[in-house]
C-alpha cells in the first residue's frame, strides 16, 4: 500500500508541475503574441482566399518589386534619389524591351504565324493517320490514333470557349490584359519607391518589444521568396533556351517559337513540361511524319526537364525554401484545391513561409 500511495503522490506531482507550466505558457507574454498574431495569420489567408480572383496583379507587382528591389537599393546607397532610380531602372527595362521587340519580334511572330497557320494541316495529318491506320506502336507500346484524334477534337471547343468565341470578346481580353499589365506596373512602381514607408508603416503595426523578432523574421522571408522567383526564372529561362537549341539541333522547324512556349509553360507546376511538349510533337510528327522524330523530341523534352529538375534546379534554388519533396507535393495539392491556377503558383512560397513563422515560434516558446 505505501508503493502504492507513492506512486499515486508522483503522478500527483507531475500533473502539478505539468499544469504549473501550462499556466506559466499561458501567461507568457510570447505566447499571447503568437496566438494573436496566429489569429490574425489565419483571418488574412480566409481573406486571401475570398478575393484571390483579384490577387493576380498584386502577386505579380509584388513579385516585380521584390526582384528589382535590390536594383533601387544599391542605387540609393550611392546617394541616388529613390524616386530617381526607380524611374531609371523603369527606363532601362522599357529600352531594353523595346530593342527585343525591334530586332526579336519580326522573327518571333513569323515563327508564330507560321506556326498557327500550319494548324489545319497538322490536323488533317493526323486525321488522314487515324483514318489509314488507327493504331501504331510507339517504343511497343499501343496508341489508338484515331480515338485520341476524336477525344481531343471533341475537347477542343469546351477548352477554347471562352476564349475564340468572338472577336469582341477577344478585344475585350486584350484591353483587359493590357488594363493588368498597366495595374502591375503602377503598383510595383509604388511599391519601390515607398518601401522605407511601408516597412515604417508595417514596423510601427508592431509593439516595442517584438520589433526586433519582426524584422528578423521578414527578412528570413524577403530573403527566401527573393531567391525562389529569382530561381524560378532562371529554370525557366534555362528550359527555353537548352528546349529551342535542341529542336534546333535536330531539324524540327519553329525551334525559336517552341522553345519560348517550353520556358513559358516551365512556369506551371507539375504539367508546365508536358503543356510545352505537345506543340512540338505535333510539329515533329507532321514535318518528319515518322515516329521517330515523335521519339526523339518525347526523349529530348524528358531529358531536359528530368536534368534540369533534378540537378540543376536544386544548385539554382540553393536552401531557400527548406521543403523536403514531400511537403512541397502537399503544398501543391492544397493550394491548387484552395486557389486554382493562382494557388499553384504560390503555394511553395506561402508553405515555406509558415515553415520560417513555425521555427520562429517554436523557438520563441519552447527557448
Amino acid at each position: 500500500m505505501r508503493g502504492s500511495d507513492s506512486s499515486f503522490q508522483q503522478v500527483g506531482n507531475a500533473a502539478m508541475i505539468q499544469r504549473r507550466r501550462v499556466d506559466e505558457l499561458w501567461r507568457s507574454r510570447d505566447f499571447r503574441a503568437l496566438i494573436f498574431l496566429g489569429v490574425l495569420a489565419a483571418l488574412a489567408l480566409i481573406l486571401a482566399f475570398a478575393i484571390r480572383g483579384i490577387l493576380g496583379p498584386f502577386i505579380l507587382a509584388g513579385v516585380l518589386a521584390m526582384m528589382l528591389n535590390p536594383v533601387v537599393n544599391a542605387a540609393e546607397r550611392r546617394r541616388v534619389p529613390r524616386l530617381a532610380a526607380v524611374l531609371a531602372l523603369y527606363s532601362i527595362i522599357a529600352a531594353v524591351l523595346a530593342a527585343a521587340v525591334f530586332f526579336l519580334a519580326p522573327i518571333v511572330t513569323q515563327e508564330f504565324t507560321s506556326l498557327v497557320a500550319q494548324g489545319p494541316a497538322i490536323a488533317s495529318y493526323f486525321q488522314d493517320l487515324a483514318d489509314k491506320d488507327h493504331v501504331v506502336s510507339i517504343l511497343g507500346i499501343p496508341i489508338d490514333l484515331r480515338q485520341a484524334y476524336m477525344d481531343a477534337v471533341r475537347n477542343l471547343p469546351a477548352l477554347l470557349a471562352g476564349h475564340l468565341s468572338s472577336v469582341v470578346e477577344n478585344v475585350f481580353m486584350l484591353v483587359n490584359w493590357i488594363f493588368q499589365t498597366i495595374l502591375v506596373l503602377l503598383v510595383a512602381f509604388f511599391l519601390m519607391k515607398d518601401a522605407h514607408s511601408i516597412r515604417r508603416f508595417f514596423r510601427g503595426l508592431v509593439p516595442q518589444g517584438y520589433r526586433t523578432d519582426a524584422h528578423e523574421v521578414a527578412a528570413d522571408v524577403y530573403r527566401m521568396l527573393g531567391a525562389y522567383m529569382r530561381g524560378e526564372l532562371v529554370i525557366c529561362a534555362l528550359i527555353g533556351l537548352v528546349t529551342g537549341i535542341a529542336l534546333w539541333i535536330v531539324g524540327v522547324p519553329y525551334s525559336l517559337a517552341l522553345g519560348i512556349v517550353a520556358g513559358v509553360t516551365a512556369f506551371i507546376p507539375f504539367i508546365g513540361p508536358f503543356l510545352g511538349a505537345l506543340p512540338a510533337v505535333a510539329v515533329a510528327a507532321f514535318v518528319s511524319q515518322s515516329s521517330g522524330k515523335v521519339v526523339l523530341v518525347l526523349v529530348l523534352y524528358f531529358v531536359i526537364s528530368n536534368v534540369v529538375y533534378n540537378f540543376i534546379s536544386p544548385k539554382v534554388f540553393g536552401d531557400a525554401v527548406h521543403l523536403s519533396p514531400m511537403l512541397i507535393i502537399i503544398a501543391f495539392v492544397v493550394g491548387g484545391y484552395l486557389g486554382g491556377i493562382l494557388g499553384l503558383f504560390v503555394a511553395v512560397p506561402v508553405a515555406a513561409t509558415l515553415r520560417i513563422l513555425f521555427i520562429y515560434a517554436h523557438e520563441r516558446v519552447y527557448a
